[in-house]
């Protein structure tokens, strides 16, 4: 019972430390914000795209939960940037204090491609 209690209080807990701490003042805690991270976590931790990181912990979520998170950065008027890198040219929205998600528009030769994903950086 008392464990059961503690599952159901922590995400609540969790929401009332990212809303109250100063260094994390920047990231959105709304419904479909919290909603877009979780399936994206969820996804990184079904097919086993999570990294170690030094102190930090990578989940990667690709396919429609990527789209539809970097959908949602848009609608949100997320800050994005175009970058060329020696991969090919990406479009990335800022996860607002923890992460980023991706557009992969064209590969190194400057063929066009469509491909989407999204990383999550968590503390450890």
């Amino acid at each position: 019972m008392m464990r059961a209690r503690a599952l159901f209080l922590l995400p609540a807990a969790c929401l009332a430390w990212l809303h109250a701490s100063p260094g994390r003042a920047g990231i959105d805690v709304g419904p479909d914000a919290l909603t877009h991270y979780a399936y994206c976590v969820s996804q990184a931790k079904d097919r086993l795209f999570v990294y170690v990181l030094g102190r930090h912990l990578l989940y990667r979520c690709h396919d429609d939960i990527a789209v539809s998170y970097y959908n949602f950065l848009g609608r949100s008027h997320a800050r994005e940037v175009v970058v060329h890198e020696p991969t090919g040219v990406y479009v990335y929205r800022q996860i607002s204090g923890v992460g980023r998600c991706w557009f992969w528009m064209a590969d190194e030769f400057g063929n066009p491609v469509a491909a989407y994903g999204c990383d999550i950086y968590v503390e450890i």
